[in-house]
């Protein structure tokens, strides 16, 4: 069984109006055993797990292509993505041992909580047309913002265009972020934002699926330069 604050998101999630915007929902899929949400619960730790609040929200953009995700009869194309996919790899380099940032205290959920259709998961090319789209825009931050409300996040972690999709939001406090370039986290590597009276911190990482942290500027650059980011992050939102 969900635990009752993934129930509580993903029926938030199904009643989002995504309708006519050649995506696809998750509402009536089956669900992972372990992934990102809303594929699958966003712990680490697995179905049966439930949300440590006060820890940290690593940010994605979209779960990715149906293809990836369903097979043509319905069922799952895997129930385990944290050992296949190269997002999670990529996690696994940057996360663990090296910063304070504990995957067992991370809520992982995507920016544009749907699929889309094709063979493969194009986000730098399918971000530019969901960031100008202000009503599915409106549709994914209200369910962002419902994220945030029931995590409590201490420290947020955007990853690749999550970051876009998060200075649209804040455009006040994250506005750098708006342009989806690696440049534009440069100019702000961390920031924070306020949400129901509570500070939280904002960094940005390149996507790790396909790292172009070596266009970074120091002292982020490369994979040592991030997770040195992080670490710094992690320290400013209290979690060392």
């Amino acid at each position: 069984m969900p635990s009752s604050q993934i129930a509580e998101l993903r029926e938030k999630l199904d009643a989002l109006n995504v309708a006519g915007r050649k995506v696809v929902p998750f509402k009536g899929l089956p669900v992972m055993e372990k992934a990102f949400f809303p594929g699958g619960n966003g712990l680490f730790d697995g179905s049966e797990a439930t949300i440590t609040v006060g820890g940290t929200i690593v940010l994605g953009s979209n779960f990715g292509c149906r293809s990836d995700f369903i097979k043509s009869d319905g069922t799952l194309v895997r129930s385990d993505e944290t050992r296949t996919s190269s997002t999670w790899k990529g996690l696994y380099r940057m996360l663990l041992p090296q910063t304070h940032i504990q995957l067992s205290r991370c809520f992982f959920t995507n920016a544009w909580p749907f699929l889309h259709e094709g063979k493969s998961n194009d986000t730098g090319g399918l971000a530019p047309a969901w960031l100008s789209d202000e009503s599915l825009m409106n549709e994914c931050g209200y369910l962002f913002r419902e994220t945030l409300s029931i995590v409590q996040p201490k420290l947020i972690v955007a990853l690749g265009a999550a970051a876009a999709f998060m200075g649209h939001l804040w455009p006040n406090e994250l506005g750098e972020w708006r342009s989806n370039r690696v440049s534009s986290i440069d100019k702000l590597p961390i920031a924070s934002i306020e949400h129901n009276g509570a500070t939280i911190v904002c960094t940005a990482i390149t996507h790790p699926s396909h790292s172009n942290s070596w266009r970074r500027q120091l002292p982020y650059q490369d994979t040592r330069g991030e997770i040195r980011l992080l670490q710094e992050a992690a320290i400013q939102a209290g979690l060392a």
